[in-house]
């Protein structure tokens, strides 16, 4: 990779960083200012006041950087999922977390819309998003299977994992061009569009898992080809 950007100061000052927080909130506004390609690690290490070994302690690669501490933040959604009464249905459960999740204090919406339009544009973050968001889809199919009596893995809650990951994704890439709009409005909206999901209730979700299961036992081969008596035989 090409530099053509000097080392970056210590930003506005700040002291060392220590911290997932600190180091994203410096990456991603060197990447804002100088463009993601543009910024190496050297240069945000330098910028934070910190080694790039101490780098690495927090991140394992630049990729990982706008994510900030997202290892926390998936516990913190699993944590919003466990705080909804049993008796809320299922898709309302989900709509509910998730918007709770996304709730963002004023002085950090600026920077959490830069951090989602840099993982949901540049190449090698979207290419990242693949894993990290594979944490946050089993976040919600592991509840689904808790309230289902399923197993996390099984297509149902697999499906409810997907279908909330999809309309959260989508109500970001909305809301990231839209200033002066509040996140939690589309990502409510998104979830509102597909709350009929609850009218799928355990019996039809299990039902739905039992027709995807592969059948027992060898496959018959109804294949007229492999029977030389059905030649020229007219199918019904």
């Amino acid at each position: 990779m090409t530099e053509n950007h000097e080392t970056p100061d210590r930003i506005l000052g700040r002291p060392r960083a220590t911290t997932h927080d600190v180091l994203a909130e410096i990456g991603v506004e060197l990447f804002t200012r100088h463009g993601y390609e543009h910024v190496s690690v050297q240069q945000i290490a330098d910028a934070a006041g910190v080694s790039r070994r101490t780098f690495f302690r927090y991140f394992p690669t630049k990729a990982d950087l706008p994510w900030g501490d997202f290892a926390r933040e998936v516990e913190r959604l699993r944590g919003e999922l466990a705080l909804v009464p049993d008796d809320i249905p299922l898709m309302e459960a989900v709509r509910q977390s998730v918007v709770e999740f996304n709730r963002v204090p004023p002085e950090a919406v600026d920077q959490h819309r830069a951090r989602l339009g840099l993982i949901l544009t540049e190449p090698e973050l979207i290419a990242r998003s693949l894993v990290k968001f594979l944490d946050w889809r089993r976040v919600i199919a592991e509840f689904t299977a808790r309230r289902l009596d399923m197993e996390p893995t099984s297509f149902f809650p697999e499906l409810v994992g997907e279908v909330a990951l999809s309309a959260a994704v989508a109500a970001y890439r909305q809301w990231i061009p839209s200033p002066d709009t509040d996140l939690t409005t589309y990502i409510d909206t998104a979830f509102a569009a597909i709350v009929d999901l609850d009218r799928l209730e355990q019996g039809v979700a299990a039902q739905l898992s039992t027709r995807l299961d592969p059948p027992a036992g060898p496959r018959e081969n109804h294949d007229h080809r492999d029977h030389p008596g059905n030649a020229g035989e007219e199918r019904p």
